[in-house]
């Protein structure tokens, strides 16, 4: 018989009163405390807490500050570069808009109260620029008066230091470094550095206080190479400026080229601008001239009709042309040259730049050729060198041709062109009839011997034989001639447009196009001066001496060996050649 067992239940112990009275005080102990505190907090020092936290706030912080990186020529030499600045802002909530401070820091800054002032209304409830970009020594005195609220950060400042000289080609940068003009725009993405940023909690002495998030890291620019030879570069502005201002001309540009890779070594643009100046900024000098503006070329076409009908075989080699007239009418107009001559063969219609003769030869060459010609020489498109605006020209297609206009192509009217085509064209006929792609990037391409063909080498040939005479003593480019060297090139002079269907009967454009050594070509140069007012406004006067003075120096800087012999004047000069070699322009040097 099992027994069955019996639990006893357990009865709850009450607490002692000593031990609750001791719980019951320290609850009550705590929730004072608390209230307290919330009072203290909410009434006592609800303005003290108030401030300190408005002192203390989230940014978006900007972290390591790249440089944008520089533009240096094909030596490495220093054409822009960027250089610390010191910026000066203000947290407009603790910057004093008054008093003592206030009045120290616009003496500092050489501004009326009025002008910080209105510096401070720019911007925004917590950041207004002060003084940017100011040179670190002239902002320390600002910062040494420890004004609250005024902070200080570095940016950079774009600097040139060949000023003028590379001013339209290089273009700038605006106050926040990005590329607004010329190469500094169109390479903007190459050059440009990007600030890292992160979110930062700073107190108000900008003192940051810790990390929200982790730095986003920066992206630093790349050096641009430009094919540019700094001192050749020099060389040709100061000799294109001497030569419009001896003019008295209204502008002019020149392209220097390398004809063995393509490579611009110099291409100057007058007048100019100095970047580092901005207040001296004038719209108008932005653009480059050798590579924005177009104009009628002139006799500098010549070449291009006689290789077109060469190679269509509507003339040969030995053809023979009356120019004997005094007027050859095709159309409506009657075609006329400076100086009347018999008959002509090819190199005296290039030599004495007969504009009957070249409408003859024009007028003998179906259109499609003589237009295809032209368009295979770079005329009438743009040459893509990566420069911002570059001007295409005009080519009219030739099916809307008439006779007038065909024979016109001829001598350079109906046609608008740059200094660059007409650089890139001449050095065809200096490379055996193909066409090299020019470039403003060192090492962008090597010579491409496959290039389209804008003519037949044997044309080619024959050109660059032809083209020695309008250098030589005689031809319409004397003043281009370049001691101790051969030298091949041409002449133009063209009316202005003057707006109404017509042209101006006293303003010119003025062009020579050429290079050197003429046997064996190593460089290629283009020379445009618009407007020339004084003296004898022709090409081989005003543009040529432009030619000889770059030419000369860059033969020799680049150590290509001399095919002639030396001579001051060459045998056969008259006086009055010999008295313009003398008084050329671009032996001018300011």
């Amino acid at each position: 018989m099992s027994q069955s067992r019996q639990r006893t239940p357990i009865r709850p112990r009450s607490l002692p009163v000593w031990r609750a009275r001791a719980v019951w005080t320290l609850l009550g102990l705590g929730l004072g405390g608390t209230m307290l505190a919330s009072y203290d907090a909410q009434v006592v020092r609800h303005q003290q807490l108030r401030d300190e936290g408005a002192q203390r706030y989230l940014r978006q912080l900007p972290m390591a500050v790249p440089a944008r990186a520089p533009i240096v020529d094909r030596h490495g030499q220093v054409l822009a570069v960027s250089v610390p600045t010191t910026t000066l802002w203000a947290d407009p909530r603790f910057f004093p808009d008054s008093g003592a401070d206030f009045r120290a820091v616009a003496a500092t800054l050489h501004i009326s109260p009025a002008e910080l002032q209105q510096r401070l209304h720019r911007g925004g409830s917590r950041f207004a620029y002060i003084a940017r970009q100011l040179p670190p020594d002239a902002a320390a005195p600002v910062l040494a008066l420890k004004v609250p609220g005024l902070h200080h950060l570095l940016e950079y400042r774009r600097y040139y230091p060949d000023a003028d000289v590379t001013g339209p080609l290089l273009g700038f940068t605006d106050l926040d470094g990005h590329g607004i003009a010329g190469l500094e725009m169109s390479y903007d993405g190459w050059l440009r550095s990007e600030h890292g940023k992160a979110t930062g909690l700073q107190d108000n002495r900008g003192r940051t206080l810790a990390w929200a998030s982790l730095p986003a890291r920066a992206k630093t620019g790349q050096t641009l190479v430009l094919s540019i030879d700094r001192n050749l570069q020099y060389t040709a502005y100061t000799a294109l400026a001497a030569a419009v201002q001896t003019a008295d001309a209204s502008s002019g540009s020149a392209v220097l080229m390398d004809l063995r890779s393509g490579e611009i070594l110099a291409l100057a643009s007058y007048p100019s601008y100095n970047p580092n100046n901005r207040a001296d900024y004038v719209a108008s000098l932005y653009d480059n001239r050798a590579l924005n503006h177009t104009f009628e070329p002139g006799s500098v076409m010549k070449p291009f009709a006689i290789a077109a009908a060469l190679d269509s075989g509507s003339i040969a080699p030995t053809s023979r042309f009356d120019v004997a007239t005094s007027c050859y009418r095709v159309g409506r107009y009657c075609i006329r040259d400076d100086v009347r001559h018999g008959t002509l063969d090819l190199r005296q219609v290039l030599q004495y730049s007969s504009n009957i003769g070249a409408a003859q030869i024009a007028l003998r060459t179906p259109p499609a050729a003589l237009y295809g010609t032209l368009q295979r020489a770079g005329f009438g498109r743009i040459s893509d060198i990566g420069f911002p605006g570059e001007a295409a020209g005009n080519l009219p297609r030739w099916q809307g041709w008439d006779r007038s206009r065909q024979a016109a192509m001829a001598y350079g009217y109906g046609i608008s062109v740059t200094t660059l085509q007409l650089a890139t064209a001449y050095a065809a006929i200096a490379r055996n009839g193909r066409y090299l792609r020019p470039t403003l990037i060192h090492g962008a391409h090597a010579v491409d011997e496959s290039g389209p063909e804008v003519m037949r080498p044997q044309t080619a040939a024959l050109l660059r034989q032809w083209l020695q005479a309008v250098v030589a003593p005689g031809g319409t480019g004397f003043l281009a001639a370049v001691p101790g060297y051969s030298v091949a090139g041409k002449t133009g002079t063209s009316a202005l447009a003057n707006g109404k269907g017509g042209f101006h009967h006293s303003r010119v454009n003025t062009s020579f196009v050429g290079f050197a050594p003429a046997e064996n070509p190593r460089l290629v140069m283009a020379v445009t001066i618009r407007d020339p007012k004084r003296g004898l406004r022709y090409g081989g006067v005003v543009a040529a001496p432009v030619f000889r003075v770059t030419m000369t120096t860059a033969l020799r800087a680049l150590g290509v060996a001399p095919d002639r012999p030396f001579a001051a004047t060459p045998a056969g000069v008259s006086a009055v050649q010999q008295k313009l070699w003398a008084e050329g322009a671009g032996d001018v040097r300011h």
